[in-house]
């Protein structure tokens, strides 16, 4: 028995001594996570602004900007800037639909990065002047002062004097430039015009300036011809502000008065 005893702790020992004498075992240190650069030394690149082209009635005025993620930071989001105004802090892609514009006009856009602390990498700056749609697509609507000056006159009991009225244009359609309805104010003169481009004409037989023998108005020829000559973006529609034209009217009674006038017409949306 204590042979065996000895024989058992001699395995013991030898097992005990292996394992203390075992090599040192080296552990290398962790390298450092690697950090980001700070934001501010990032910029934005690549800004680009697409423009549609510009329609009258406004459903489509809005401008789409796009452009590049900085390499190498961890983006949270963008931030859109226009006119030093920020229109949104939170932008989650690299496209940017701003509809809150409209044409003819400058606007100045810049665009920075956000990381999740909230640092801000440089802008990019980019301008643009928008389009416009063609004063042939002007929506001719609303009432305008106009100024009538004479340029011819006969037939007149008493002289010819030119002056301001209202004149108002009520379109046939829904939308766009159309056909129009009009009307002057302080004489029963009205008359649908008809649209040609830019140019609104026609021929009536309505009431407009002279007077019959017993002071009354009555009907009279008018040849109508008038022209928008300037438009620009009011509540969201191309809208005509300016027209000039001329305005021949002819009154003939029989044993009464046969005179004739010839108008030029320039005239301002009101506002």
């Amino acid at each position: 028995m204590l042979r065996g005893w000895r024989r058992a702790a001699t395995v013991t020992t030898v097992l005990f001594v292996g394992c203390t004498s075992s090599p040192d075992i080296v552990i290398a240190p962790t390298s450092p996570a690697a950090t980001e650069a700070p934001a501010e030394s990032f910029k934005i690149e690549g800004l680009e602004i697409e423009e549609p082209r510009w329609k009258a009635d406004g459903d489509n005025w809005r401008l789409v900007l796009s452009w590049l993620a900085p390499t190498g930071l961890t983006v949270d989001h963008y931030e859109v800037r226009r006119d030093g105004v920020t229109i949104d802090d939170d932008v989650r892609t690299i496209i940017f639909r701003d509809g809150d514009v409209e044409p003819g006009t400058r606007y100045r856009y810049s665009v920075a990065a956000l990381d999740a602390a909230g640092q801000a990498t440089r802008p990019a700056v980019r301008s643009i002047k928008t389009g416009e749609p063609s004063v042939a697509e002007a929506r001719l609507e609303g009432s305008f002062v106009v100024h009538m000056d004479v340029e011819r006159a006969s037939g007149t009991k008493n002289p010819v004097r030119g002056g301001a009225i209202s004149f108002s244009f009520e379109p046939v359609c829904r939308s766009g430039a159309c056909s129009v309805r009009w009307t002057v104010r302080k004489s029963r003169a009205e008359g649908i015009l008809r649209r040609d481009g830019a140019a609104y004409t026609a021929a009536l037989r309505t009431p407009f300036f002279v007077r019959n023998c017993f002071g009354r108005l009555t009907k009279e020829d008018l040849d109508v011809r008038l022209r928008v000559r300037a438009a620009a973006p009011l509540r969201h529609v191309w809208r005509a502000t300016k027209i000039e034209g001329s305005i021949v009217e002819i009154s003939s009674h029989p044993r009464c008065v046969t005179a004739s006038i010839d108008w030029d017409v320039r005239g301002a949306l009101q506002n």
